[in-house]
């Protein structure tokens, strides 16, 4: 990871949980680009640290060796609820290697949050009006 991006990072070492590894397998399926040469990963795939601002962002290990953020590519996008709060999900990859999971409040608020549920998720297109 570069300095400027280790910064926010509590660096892990522990295994996916279900649900991580059931979102990243499900933004995988319903990416907008064919992504699914990349499903194999995910069984071994490692949380290598997380973001320390309070989403529930996580960064990759693959066999255990981190993936470099630098030249991240977008896999999947989607939008998703979190106890009623609107928030984006995210899926990169760096050369041919999942890196990130990104899940941000779109409110832009501090407070603290969980995964989607992956019934949560919705497309841009399906948005809420105010």
């Amino acid at each position: 990871m570069s300095e400027r991006a280790s910064k926010g990072v509590e660096r892990l070492k522990r295994p996916l949980t279900l649900q991580e590894r059931d979102l990243v397998r499900w933004l995988i399926e319903h990416s907008h680009l064919d992504s699914r040469r990349l499903l194999p990963q995910i069984d071994r795939l490692t949380v290598a640290g997380r973001c320390n601002c309070g989403c529930p962002t996580i960064y990759f290990a693959l066999n255990c060796e981190p993936v470099a953020r630098k030249g991240e590519q977008l896999i999947s996008d989607w939008l998703a609820t979190v106890d009623g709060d609107l928030v984006g999900v995210m899926l990169f990859q760096t050369n041919d290697r999942i890196s990130s999971l990104e899940v941000y409040s779109c409110a832009g608020s501090d407070k603290p949050f969980g995964l989607p549920a992956i019934e949560a998720i919705i497309g841009y297109e399906n948005v809420p009006k105010p």
